[in-house]
């Protein structure tokens, strides 16, 4: 899925499977706080270019809530 986000970004959020899943536990070792921004970061791109989880930190707060509300809409409703 593709959204615009806020900042004019866009953003690809693709299907995830199982490994996904996987990683981003890894990723987010165990923190559940940390799980949605290692998803994005594991199934997402803006630009055409890998998330990291460090960027969402950095992110503006408006595309960060985009790319989460647009995640869990479409990945876990």
């Amino acid at each position: 899925k593709e959204i615009t986000l806020p900042s004019g970004k866009v953003a690809t959020i693709e299907e995830f499977k199982g490994k996904h899943i996987r990683e981003a536990q890894r990723i987010s070792d165990g923190e559940s706080d940390k799980f949605i921004f290692a998803m994005i970061s594991v199934c997402g791109k803006i630009d055409g270019q890998p998330i990291l989880v460090e960027d969402l930190d950095e992110m503006d707060g408006k595309d960060v809530l985009a790319l989460m509300g647009e995640f869990n809409k479409e990945n876990f409703i």
